[in-house]
């Protein structure tokens, strides 16, 4: 191409170039040579051009310098999500395609969005775009239509650039620059920050303080970082409480059954008591009805009512250890609560049963009276189940229950079994105990589901089935528990992963949930079987909730909703005001309304999920803090998670953490080859799997890491 053509219009060369990249990709240099460039004027010109062709989305260059036209035309509006390590997902909005799939958005064309903006996007479909692995469709944000977050929340440091905001969130930027007046707040506070939007598309958005509220690596400054940052609403102020306290029951017919006897079976520590069973003979032989009473509590919240709009803006109580956030008013929830003080309204469903084989053949909705005849704790009844043992003041009564109430949910456990094939997965969870009036960390729990678990998780089951079903077949609006089934590249990676790790055969998992339960029976109780577990749960998608019925994976059930937790949950309490004013012959809400709660209830519980967790591992980090202060040497087990070039990442299965192992502090030389970390010496390899001794070295308050160093012998 002759050189003079750089001499003409600036538009004219860009055609020229768009021209050249449309037949094939072109490194910078290749594409000087195709235009004839070879002074450095010329240089500067194409230089330009290229950035602005960048810039307006019309070229992109892939990992290896590649320049190639973006070929789609399409915008798509969608969601992004930002993962820790910078890349995004977009799930498109009002996509009418049936199986939808997010789309994987490399780190450097996120450009100016961040976690939870809603976004215009362009697909690449150009061939030649390599990705780094198989994410399915890839795309470039072109324009960030609605800004999600206002705020961020981190610690106020001092860079080279000047002062900046180091956000408490890993899906956000590094470092925000800071505009304007430090508002009083020290290098080392926690700040609360207006970001400040350019409109330029700038990447390095700046923000201004509004206010600090304590130091970083303060128990109770760390604790309110998270609740800030998540957005949680605050307690009910006493005013309300009292306004809440005035509230009485509405009428509802109900039927007598305070002489059924009535059990709670809860956490030791729990304050709210929504839900209660009883058992007792059919009319038939070998027929029982199981009671599966809930709290009445549409009966004292009614749709559009100020204590609705509250509980609707929470969505969910809160579980802040140390610091829970209730949906409903404690003193309002005292009064609803099923306790032992006095008579209880109820929402039942009975269950009849065959008590021989535990198939339910009818079930029952009404409103009910009912009487609590004995509240019980997890623990006791574990206790009971596993080694008879009883407490002095267990009556003859209240044993045959239990053991009717433990034989039956055996039976009904295993026919669900043979129906629905669902996955069994017994998960540990590992959470710090803190006094929610010292505020200090007492201990660590560690709890795995046990048999008492089980039992009420059995009759919930039945009891939310028996409501979803009810609601379908009177087409009454109500929100449903879904959860979609797993893609396919999610549990090819999976299955990967546990190949070239541990060596092991999966087999096809995406055949379904009986191939999936197949190969986890095959790994229990195996010293990796924590790990894989994680992977695996990692590998499928959240729960969700809708207004219409859809596939419950896990559950294997394809009609599911939630019922049993009113006081706890909102849409529990959304299907029991639906019930509620059906019941009554009154209007009930329409199910668009209905789907826009459903959306804003699974918007909420993700919220809430990453809330709980964050505020828990980073009471975890005070709790490792204490080895720290007190100067005491301790000795932790790994196993080694996953390797980066810079850092192994290793589980602490006793406190419930990732350790954070940066190469450097290692003795000799390592490199990563073949999925291993290699000392370049042989004299330590590690791979995922592997054990390490481990003593700790630093908490990192600001970005919730241990940082520990392997003990090498």
């Amino acid at each position: 191409m002759p050189s003079n053509k750089v001499k003409s219009s600036d538009k004219d060369l860009q055609r020229t170039i768009i021209t050249i990249l449309k037949k094939s990709p072109h490194y910078l240099p290749d594409l000087y040579r195709d235009l004839n460039i070879k002074k450095q004027k010329e240089h500067k010109i194409v230089n330009r051009i290229i950035k602005k062709l960048h810039r307006d989305k019309t070229i992109i260059q892939n990992k290896r310098g590649l320049f190639s036209i973006i070929t789609s035309t399409k915008r798509i509006k969608g969601t992004i999500t930002i993962t820790p390590q910078g890349y995004g997902f977009v799930t498109p909005i009002d996509d009418e395609t049936e199986n939808s799939v997010d789309i994987f958005i490399p780190a450097k064309h996120t450009h100016s969005a961040l976690d939870g903006d809603v976004v215009n996007i362009r697909t690449l479909e150009e061939p030649n775009y390599k990705q780094s692995s198989d994410k399915g469709p890839v795309g470039i944000v072109c324009e960030v239509v609605e800004r999600n977050r206002p705020f961020i929340v981190g610690e106020l440091i001092l860079n080279e650039h000047g002062f900046a905001v180091r956000p408490l969130s890993r899906r956000l930027p590094d470092d925000i620059k800071v505009t304007g007046s430090c508002n009083n707040a020290k290098c080392g506070d926690w700040v609360r920050a207006e970001i400040v939007y350019d409109g330029k598309g700038d990447k390095n958005s700046n923000c201004k303080i509004l206010k600090a509220f304590g130091k970083v690596g303060n128990m109770e400054s760390d604790i309110e970082a998270v609740v800030l940052e998540y957005n949680l609403l605050p307690p009910y102020t006493e005013q309300q409480e009292q306004k809440a306290l005035e509230l009485t029951p509405s009428i509802m017919k109900r039927e007598d059954h305070t002489s059924l006897y009535c059990i709670t079976i809860d956490p030791t520590d729990a304050k709210d008591f929504d839900d209660s069973i009883s058992v007792s003979p059919g009319n038939k032989k070998n027929d029982i009805i199981v009671g599966i009473h809930i709290a009445d509590v549409a009966a004292w919240v009614q749709p559009n009512t100020w204590i609705d709009k509250e509980a609707a803006a929470r969505g969910f109580t809160a579980y802040i250890p140390g610091r829970t956030l209730p949906m409903l008013p404690k003193k309002l929830t005292r009064n609803i609560s099923l306790t032992t003080d006095d008579d209880s309204f109820a929402h039942t469903v009975f269950l009849t049963v065959d008590a021989t084989s535990g198939a339910i053949k009818s079930y029952r909705r009404c409103h009910t009276k009912i009487k609590i005849k004995k509240r019980l704790n997890f623990k006791e009844v574990e206790d009971y189940i596993q080694n008879q043992s009883t407490c002095d003041d267990w009556t003859e009564e209240l044993k045959n229950n239990i053991d009717l109430l433990i034989s039956n949910y055996h039976k009904m456990r295993q026919n669900r079994k043979e129906l629905e094939n669902f996955l069994s997965i017994s998960t540990t969870e590992i959470r710090i105990i803190r006094d929610d009036d010292t505020k200090k960390i007492t201990g660590l729990k560690k709890k795995k589901q046990g048999e008492a678990d089980q039992l009420i998780e059995e009759y919930m089951l039945a009891a939310n089935s028996a409501v979803a079903r009810e609601l379908t077949n009177k087409k009454i609006p109500g929100i449903y528990r879904t959860h979609p089934a797993p893609d396919e590249e999610k549990i090819e990676e999976f299955t990967n992963f546990v190949h070239d790790v541990f060596k092991i055969s999966t087999g096809n998992l995406n055949s379904g949930r009986v191939a999936c339960q197949h190969f986890l029976d095959k790994i229990k109780d195996k010293n990796f079987e924590e790990i894989i577990i994680s992977a695996f749960l990692r590998s499928l998608k959240r729960a969700l909730y809708q207004a219409s019925p859809d596939i419950h994976f896990g559950l294997g059930k394809g009609l599911y909703s939630h019922f049993t937790s009113p006081i706890r949950r909102y849409t529990d309490l959304i299907v029991h005001q639906q019930l509620w004013n059906y019941d009554l012959s009154k209007q009930v809400m329409g199910k668009e309304i209905i789907g826009e709660i459903a959306k804003d209830c699974s918007d909420k519980e993700k919220n809430n999920d990453e809330a709980y967790y964050a505020a828990n591992d980073r009471l975890k980090l005070h709790y490792l803090q204490q080895f720290l202060s007190s100067n005491t040497t301790e000795t932790f087990e790994g196993i080694v998670r996953k390797l980066t070039s810079s850092s192994i990442l290793a589980d602490l299965p006793d406190i419930g953490i990732t350790a954070v192992i940066p190469v450097r502090s290692m003795r000799g030389s390592h490199r990563k080859s073949k999925g291993k970390l290699v000392s370049k010496k042989g004299s330590s390899n590690y791979k995922p799997g592997d054990f390490v001794y481990l003593k700790l070295k630093q908490i990192d308050f600001i970005k919730g890491n241990a940082i520990f160093k392997i003990i090498q012998f």
